[in-house]
């Protein structure tokens, strides 16, 4: 019996999950990123999640290109554990110096270049638990536009793996440190809640709704349809072809093709001209597009009274509806704090930006190549009812004694359940003894002397 406990007990504990928070806003920075622990001895870069590409990246001492960010560059000369990537490698494209290097741009704009490390790095808040794998990242040695401006130090790249590129999803799952390949992202209006190798089911607030992912590169849906406020937008049949729209959270708001821009735009100029919506004094700002509201807080005390006169616009991804909520989809204007703009724009491709990640534990499973949606306001159990957003408000200190609880929380929870089934399993033993005694007895009666 002994035995049997420890096989159940030990199946529970191993079903590792790394978990971490995830700090910024749509609003504030423009992005949403994690922390994360590099090098022997570590140390804290932070990092912008990004599902729209492959690299994770950073500047690393030396650079004289890069821009003023949250931690100190990395120098990886002070690391025992790091090494140069070789030139001969197969993950290597182009050499310089006898170093490996990397160039790459990004659709806003900005590029970085450098070359590429091996060291350790740690994903994940739970220290004393989380297991450091070994990870080839990008060391900048130049920054332009965004990635130069921005407060995060660099950028961690999710995507599936190419041309022998591992993101630190794929190292946890080969290190075994996690048993499903599978991470799920959740975006709060602020900050939010990252998990690798499963999800956390306890911050849905409805079940999952799954859809399929078509390409092995990007995390590429079938968008199939669009209805505002219970109003069908009529797409081209050419948009219906799948894959046609990419999940990005690396992307700050969300970009449809100017035909499906155009006729959503529409749709929504023609709900909100009625008296009962969008209601809010139209102001039209320098450098923005889209027609904005003003909040009139004299008039609804809780702003999401205001909200709700806004319509919700539904996405068809698949055979699975998806409701993007007015509080998501409307961002508060950075020098407007009480105007709330309509984070939807026109480009070249379909990309379902953090904006519409919001409001959703979004779960990406690689191995069965589906994605989850379940609605959430995705606040950490242990940080929910705080105050949020800066980072400074969640020291080291705290989140190891909160994770340190969930972990101990979780393997309570293996215990009384495999308890449990243990019961459960010699209750069901006792009722099949007691009904073959009963069966035995009533045989032996009904034979004759």
């Amino acid at each position: 019996m002994l035995g049997y406990i420890f096989l159940l007990l030990s199946h529970v504990i191993s079903q590792e999950i790394e978990h971490a928070i995830i700090y910024g806003s749509t609003e504030g920075l423009g992005y949403y990123y994690v922390d994360i622990w590099v090098g022997t001895p570590a140390v804290k870069q932070t990092v912008i999640v990004d599902t729209g590409s492959r690299l994770t990246a950073f500047p690393c001492a030396g650079c004289e290109n890069c821009g003023q960010h949250m931690d100190s560059y990395f120098d990886y000369s002070k690391s025992k554990t790091a090494s140069l990537v070789s030139c001969e490698e197969a993950v290597c494209s182009s050499c310089n110096d006898q170093k490996c290097g990397y160039s790459l741009s990004y659709a806003e704009g900005s590029s970085i270049s450098g070359f590429l490390i091996e060291d350790f790095v740690t994903f994940g808040d739970d220290f004393e638990h989380s297991k450091a794998v070994p990870l080839k990242f990008g060391c900048h040695k130049r920054e332009t536009n965004f990635f130069r401006t921005q407060k995060a130090d660099g950028i961690m790249g999710l995507a599936f793996p190419k041309s022998k590129t591992p993101s630190i999803v794929d190292m946890l799952y080969r290190s075994r440190d996690i048993s499903a390949d599978i991470f799920a992202i959740c975006f709060g209006k602020e900050d939010g809640y990252m998990t690798i190798g499963g999800y956390n089911a306890s911050l849905h607030l409805t079940p999952i709704k799954w859809a399929t992912l078509y390409d092995d590169a990007l995390y590429s849906v079938s968008l199939r349809g669009v209805i505002v406020g219970g109003v069908a937008v009529n797409l081209n049949s050419k948009e219906n072809s799948k894959p046609n729209s990419i999940v990005d959270s690396g992307t700050t708001y969300t970009v449809f093709t100017s035909s499906i821009y155009d006729q959503l735009w529409s749709t929504i100029e023609d709900i909100c001209e009625g008296e009962e919506f969008c209601d809010g004094e139209e102001k039209h700002i320098a450098g923005e597009d889209n027609a904005c509201y003003v909040y009139d807080h004299k008039k609804y005390q809780d702003i999401y009274d205001f909200f709700e006169t806004f319509p919700i616009i539904t996405l068809l991804i698949d055979n699975i509806n998806v409701d993007w909520m007015p509080e998501y989809y409307l961002s508060a204007w950075p020098d407007h704090p009480n105007v709330y703009c309509i984070g939807i724009y026109s480009g070249a491709e379909n990309i379902l930006g953090s904006n519409f990640m919001r409001g959703h534990d979004i779960v990406f499973d690689r191995k069965t190549d589906q994605i989850g949606f379940a609605a959430s306001d995705c606040n950490p159990i242990y940080v929910h009812g705080n105050s949020r957003t800066i980072h400074e408000k969640y020291p080291s200190s705290r989140v190891i004694q909160t994770s340190e609880f969930a972990y101990q929380f979780s393997i309570l929870t293996g215990i009384f359940s495999s308890l449990f089934l243990l019961l459960g399993y010699f209750g069901y033993r006792k009722i099949v003894q007691w009904k073959n005694r009963i069966n035995k007895e009533e045989r032996s009666e009904e034979m004759p002397a």
